[in-house]
């Protein structure tokens, strides 16, 4: 069933965002002085900029994900979508988390996951767009 990859993936997806909202949470521990270095951090950055998007994009994928399921989009629109919202999440948050982590070299893939969003977004549209009722 097209759909439920995602909305697996999302909510294991939402776990990672979790644990690193508990890692940024524990931050707030550090000594005042390591903690105003930290928090003007390229690396803090990045990893709060992860974890906004990575709850974002879990939420969207169980949300899409169960659309996927109960609406009769056509075939290739759905799977398409659910294949899309998985890439980019990996590659816009996913990335944006490894660039944290210290690989530069991932920053540079998150447009890769921001057009798969924005492709998926615009195939969701037109698959909504198209259906001839909603049950």
């Amino acid at each position: 069933m097209t759909g439920k990859k995602n909305m697996a993936f999302g909510f294991f997806y939402f776990l990672t965002t979790l644990g690193l909202g508990m890692f940024l949470a524990s931050k707030f521990q550090l000594p005042p002085a390591e903690l105003g270095a930290w928090l003007q951090s390229p690396q803090h950055a990045l990893l709060k900029a992860a974890h906004a998007h990575g709850n974002l994009e879990s939420v969207l994928n169980i949300i899409i994900g169960y659309l996927l399921c109960r609406l009769a989009l056509d075939a290739w629109i759905a799977r398409t979508v659910s294949v899309l919202l998985i890439i980019g999440a990996l590659f816009h948050s996913g990335m944006l988390y490894l660039a944290g982590a210290g690989f530069g070299w991932a920053g540079s893939l998150t447009p890769i996951g921001g057009i798969s969003i924005v492709v998926s977004m615009l195939l969701m549209g037109i698959g909504i767009v198209k259906l001839k009722s909603i049950d």
